[in-house]
């Protein structure tokens, strides 16, 4: 991009294409699906100083996915269905990992410290990452399924 501006692209048969940003200067992209969907971080249209949102590009359009009430969000992988994960700062200032589904960022909580982040996700919805406990604070590895 230009002025110094950082982008995220998606390259298909030899033809880079600028993904934008949500506002301002920055995207990067972590993901990408079958259907040529891509999820990453990017500064949205707040101040100069503006934390980074998940977003979803999707047909030439990149959706703010939002947070879970704190100030900053990263989606780190998005599945076939279009099922998104990543982490998310909470109202309580905590990072919690979240997967967003059909427009609602669901909040996959923790082991029960205040830490926790999605790593991926696979086709049937399940999701791996990381997650402190209450008893060490240190991280363990983790799988969120569906109930």
């Amino acid at each position: 991009a230009e002025g110094g501006e950082i982008h995220a692209f998606l390259w298909v048969k030899g033809v880079m294409t600028d993904l934008g940003t949500l506002g301002l200067a920055f995207s990067g992209a972590s993901d990408i699906n079958p259907a040529g969907q891509v999820v990453g971080l990017s500064t949205p249209p707040i101040t100069r100083d503006a934390p980074f949102h998940a977003f979803l590009w999707d047909k030439g359009v990149m959706i703010d996915l939002g947070t879970l009430g704190g100030a900053l969000a990263f989606a780190t992988a998005i599945n076939p269905a279009g099922q998104v994960v990543g982490a998310s700062q909470t109202a309580a200032e905590e990072t919690h990992a979240f997967l967003w589904n059909k427009g609602v960022m669901i909040d996959l909580g923790t082991l029960g410290g205040d830490f926790s982040r999605a790593a991926d996700v696979n086709a049937a919805g399940q999701v791996v990452g990381s997650s402190q406990t209450a008893e060490s604070g240190q991280p363990h590895a983790t799988l969120w399924t569906r109930k």
